[in-house]
């Protein structure tokens, strides 16, 4: 059986692993990364309790779940999620979400809300990481919408000795057939646990933020998915695998 290591917890990686199954890849699910908490735990709940907002930015299944935990009774505006995966965590929650097509990270996302609506002087709540990118903030203040950036946890790397990346990093080192990997942090995360330009396998990326980071790392292959879904994935990683000789 050939093998594919994904970057995520088990329950995140089902969906891509039922689409790497139909290509003849077994799955092996490793969460290189996990949440901590982050900022000022109430000023999410408080932002969500005043508001009058006109939109929320969910750019991660992560940052979902920091807007359910902190929802309590508030009512919500329209909330867009960057993929399918972030949608699944916020119906989880019952909380509905518009998904554009083909949005990749949450520049794209901003790029397709704007090109729906104008949102000049209106405000838009973002849940972010701690340290993550601003480009989506960025394109949404230079249209002039007010936006709360509400750091809502972090994103830290997992030891090294945390059993649910044991049977992963054998399969890195015993020859997998890709290694498939969600973001950025999951890059920085995986270089330091064993070295990008150390691992065999070529990579898939979920998209092209993630592929930029891999190939900084010094990843050699790498296969980009064109849609952030379990089919997008799988057709990428149908590219490299089965290797051609």
């Amino acid at each position: 059986m050939a093998y594919a290591v994904i970057t995520r917890e088990l329950d995140a990686a089902a969906a891509y692993a039922a689409a790497l199954g139909a290509i003849g890849l077994e799955a092996v699910a490793m969460p290189v990364t996990a949440t901590a908490p982050a900022g000022d735990p109430a000023e999410l709940a408080g932002a969500l309790a005043r508001g009058g907002y006109a939109a929320i930015v969910v750019a991660s299944a992560r940052a979902a779940a920091a807007l359910a935990a902190a929802r309590g009774g508030a009512a919500l505006p329209e909330v867009w999620a960057v993929g399918p995966a972030t949608a699944r965590a916020l119906a989880a929650a019952g909380i509905a979400a518009r998904v554009p097509p083909a949005v990749g990270d949450a520049a794209a996302l901003a790029r397709a809300l704007l090109a729906e609506r104008s949102l000049a002087g209106c405000r838009v709540l973002v849940p972010r990481a701690e340290g993550g990118r601003d480009e989506a903030i960025a394109l949404l203040r230079d249209a002039r919408a007010v936006v709360d950036a509400i750091v809502a946890y972090r994103t830290v790397p997992a030891a090294a000795a945390d059993p649910a990346l044991a049977r992963g990093l054998a399969v890195l080192r015993g020859g997998a057939a890709v290694c498939a990997v969600f973001a950025p942090s999951q890059v920085a995360a995986l270089d330091g646990l064993v070295g990008i330009r150390r691992i065999s396998a070529p990579f898939a990326a979920i998209g092209e933020t993630t592929a930029t980071a891999q190939r900084a790392a010094g990843a050699a292959v790498v296969a980009v998915a064109d849609r952030p879904t379990p089919e997008g994935l799988a057709k990428a990683v149908s590219a490299v695998y089965p290797r051609r000789s």
